[in-house]
């Protein structure tokens, strides 16, 4: 992501209900430099993105987002794919997120590919009062013969 998705990327972070990301948080990310901020362009159209940051072995997923337009056509389970062999790229060994428990619609894709639900963090949401669900994946190497 650069400065020059920002528009689009905030039209899309518009539509969110949960923690909405705001201008100055996603310039921090791009200040740093942070290669887990990942956009995904449709014959030019940005149609969606991803923010994780890399602790130690482990990937945080922070935010991801799907224009609505593109919803339902598989590219969630596309963009949550590509973070996974990102984070194995990077010596990974599994990614955390957090989910609101109503998003029930997050949670079957992120079970889909191959999340597990290992906490709760209650009230997590402040907008909301929702209590998140807290998952993880593990990455498995593949190893090479």
């Amino acid at each position: 992501m650069t400065e020059d998705d920002l528009r689009e990327t905030l039209e899309i972070e518009g539509t969110t209900i949960y923690s909405p990301w705001s201008r100055d948080m996603f310039l921090r990310e791009i200040e740093r430099q942070n290669p887990g901020l990942i956009v995904f362009r449709v014959e030019n159209r940005l149609i969606g993105y991803f923010c994780f940051w890399k602790v130690m072995d482990e990937a945080h997923l922070m935010n991801v987002s799907l224009h609505s337009d593109f919803r339902g056509k598989g590219l969630g389970r596309f963009l949550m794919n590509y973070l996974g062999d990102t984070c194995e790229q990077m010596g990974i060994s599994r990614i955390l997120l957090e989910v609101a428990e109503t998003n029930h619609v997050a949670i079957k894709l992120y079970k889909k590919c191959g999340f597990v639900k290992v906490g709760i963090r209650k009230r997590f949401y402040e907008q909301t009062g929702d209590d998140a669900i807290l998952m993880e994946k593990l990455i498995q190497a593949h190893s090479v013969p």
